[in-house]
């Protein structure tokens, strides 16, 4: 090396030429190298950890969220039965005396004999089997929907008979499974209908 390039040298080193120096050699120079070279060069990234365990932990709740809502739509679609209609209410439109105990008609008179009252529409007529679709009911049998009568042909030709035709509207009053005659069942008239709507208003 020559005297220039010495000099070049000296004159870039920032440390003056008097500052005291210690070999490589030493014990405590040993230990600051060693030091400096464990000394990672760039900055770990601040941990994560928590945010991954916080999306992870969101990402099982909807899942099961999901799961829950599955659950309860097939529950819905196979496990619950449909709700059906009640069964048709059947009653006897005929007897061998149904004239024996005919009283007069009154509203109060019909609260008293009627544990049935309804008003329905003649659907069929097949022999002795009439079936109304009940349109209103005034006592009982709130949840059926039809009540298919027991009615032997002729009774109609009888005094307080009734002659059922499909498509026509009737107001029906029964008791112990009969229906109740001497004007306490027959067409929908508008007499028949106010008694009625008299004799149930308190239910």
């Amino acid at each position: 090396m020559t005297d220039e390039l010495r000099e070049r040298l000296a004159r870039m080193d920032p440390m003056h030429s008097g500052v005291p120096t210690e070999s490589t050699t030493t014990e405590s120079s040993r230990e600051l190298l060693e030091q400096i070279m464990s000394t990672p060069t760039k900055e770990k990234d601040a941990p994560s950890a928590p945010r991954k365990t916080w999306m992870i932990a969101t990402a099982a709740v909807a899942a099961l969220v999901l799961a829950v809502a599955a659950g309860l739509s097939l529950a819905g679609d196979e496990g619950t039965p449909a709700i059906q209609d009640k069964a048709p209410i059947a009653l006897d439109a005929g007897g061998e005396d149904i004239m024996a105990s005919c009283i007069a008609f009154s509203p109060e008179e019909l609260a008293n004999v009627a544990e049935l009252a309804f008003e329905g529409t003649v659907t069929t007529v097949d022999g002795d089997t009439v079936t109304l679709t009940v349109d209103t009911w005034f006592r009982g049998g709130d949840e059926a929907t039809e009540v298919v009568l027991n009615a032997p042909q002729g009774m109609e030709a009888l005094i307080g008979g009734i002659p059922f035709v499909v498509g026509d509207q009737y107001l029906i009053s029964a008791q112990g499974g009969s229906v109740n005659y001497c004007g306490f069942s027959g067409p929908s008239t508008p007499e028949l209908r106010a008694g009625f709507d008299t004799a149930f208003a308190q239910g």
